[in-house]
């Protein structure tokens, strides 16, 4: 027999884990096998060499970086050529995955809650909440999009309902009308060859 104050216990921990309302379904359980197997590939220690090649494929599979590359473009999108679309995109995706990598080091991943999910034909929204190794927490939300093989993937990532990409739109839009589109281009290919 279960002690009372055991079965308070997991009643309050499932009530937590999975708020009224919500509900974990694809998208979360999609995401949460991709970010599992994130964290276990970045935070092998030592870390193997192949271990880049296998955090890039995760994240290669779980974002679109497509959709992403043109949302963080906008109106700039439609004045590039099909050779500078296909550039940018491999450079944003650069860019983000390491933006995004770095931040798991930031992360407490043995308290990562999944708060489940919304979806709407195609669309869908993946709520988290994330706890620093500092002790703060952050709501996490992840835009996703059902694609025709009927996976989901990520579009944005909401920290604090702020969104990722609408941050990197205005500073991309900042440098490309200051300075020019060819600027941007050359500031995230110097980024890239630094970090190598």
């Amino acid at each position: 027999m279960i002690p009372r104050a055991l079965t308070l216990a997991l009643v309050f921990t499932l009530v937590v884990a999975v708020p009224p309302g919500a509900r974990a379904g694809e998208p979360t359980e999609q995401l949460r096998t991709e970010i599992d197997e994130l964290y276990r590939t970045v935070k092998q220690a030592p870390a193997p060499p192949a271990a880049g090649r296998e955090s890039t494929a995760v994240l290669d599979r779980m974002f679109d970086w497509g959709r992403m590359a043109e949302a963080a473009l906008r109106g700039h999108w439609q004045q590039r050529t099909a050779v500078e679309r296909t550039e940018f995109t491999s450079l944003f995706a650069d860019l983000f995955r390491r933006a995004y990598v770095a931040r798991v080091n930031l992360v407490d991943a043995s308290r990562f809650q999944y708060l489940g999910d919304a979806t709407d034909g195609t669309r869908g929204e993946v709520k988290t909440k994330v706890m620093t190794k500092r002790g703060s927490t952050l709501d996490v939300d992840y835009a996703v999009r059902r694609g025709d093989s009927g996976r989901w993937r990520v579009e944005d990532v909401r920290v604090e309902q702020l969104s990722l990409i609408e941050n990197y739109r205005i500073q991309f839009h900042t440098i490309i009308t200051r300075a020019s589109y060819p600027a941007l281009a050359a500031k995230l290919r110097e980024r890239g060859a630094q970090a190598q």
